[in-house]
């Protein structure tokens, strides 16, 4: 009965806790003009929103800093691995940032919508001739001190391992001569025990519609996170091809951490 109980309650909380950020995006939609105005706004709305989200959702976020305090700056490219949506509620609850997604987000009704309402950049990943206009708008973002991320595996993985790294996008950094900062996250526990392969399924949202996912997720009490931020590496004095190579390597070791324990 009280799992019951506990799963209306978050259906219930999270549509008006959704309500109440559309609500609150086009409001600023309506009153500001200015187009980066709007974005730092909106980017600021949703880290205002996404911890009560993550409380309703039962998850709990670790944070592990190695860059000696400094966290993550103004004007930086971050670079996650991508697990679940629940990523971009744990990233935002971090500090005020934009997103990179694709096109294909912009068109789902929900996810698309509050993509927006977030400030999500999209680009056409698949279009090598609008790829130049594109990285020119993230690099012009990166240089007005936008926090910027980046999933450049372009899509949830299954959590037993990275999907390769995309590059490209990699190069509004350097064009911006700013810094590209890796970050890992992981999935450690699902209501206290583990999570090992058949848990790992319950909480990666890969190739399962996003309400079936959630309303599911809402049947457990509790998920455990892990954020660990990497010192940022300065892309203005390195090429593409190593910073991509770089980002993947620190990520890709921590998370094989994660994997090897259980």
């Amino acid at each position: 009965m009280k799992k019951w109980i506990r799963w209306l309650f978050r259906i219930a909380a999270s549509l008006t806790l959704a309500a109440c950020y559309a609500l609150v995006s086009c409001t600023l939609a309506i009153l500001v003009r200015d187009f980066n105005q709007r974005l730092h706004w909106y980017s600021r709305s949703t880290n205002f929103f996404t911890p009560v989200i993550l409380k309703i959702m039962g998850v709990r976020v670790n944070i592990v800093d190695h860059t000696g305090g400094q966290g993550i700056r103004p004007g930086t490219l971050v670079v996650s691995n991508h697990l679940s949506y629940k990523d971009i509620f744990i990233l935002s609850s971090i500090r005020p940032m934009l997103f990179i997604s694709s096109v294909e987000l912009s068109r789902t009704f929900f996810l698309g919508r509050m993509a927006r309402f977030g400030g999500t950049v999209f680009v056409e990943r698949r279009s090598p001739a609008r790829l130049r206009q594109e990285i020119r708008q993230l690099s012009d973002l990166l240089g007005q001190d936008f926090v910027l991320t980046l999933f450049p595996e372009a899509g949830t993985s299954d959590g037993e391992g990275l999907l390769p790294f995309r590059p490209a996008l990699f190069q509004s950094a350097i064009e911006a001569g700013t810094r590209v900062q890796p970050i890992c996250i992981r999935y450690c526990a699902l209501d206290g025990r583990p999570v090992d392969s058949a848990r790992r399924r319950q909480v990666v949202w890969h190739r399962t519609l996003f309400i079936i996912h959630i309303l599911k997720l809402f049947t457990h009490s509790r998920v455990q996170a892990e954020v660990e931020i990497f010192r940022p590496i300065n892309a203005a004095d390195k090429s593409r091809k190593d910073i991509t190579q770089q980002s993947l390597r620190l990520i890709q070791d921590c998370y094989r951490q994660e994997l090897e324990r259980y």
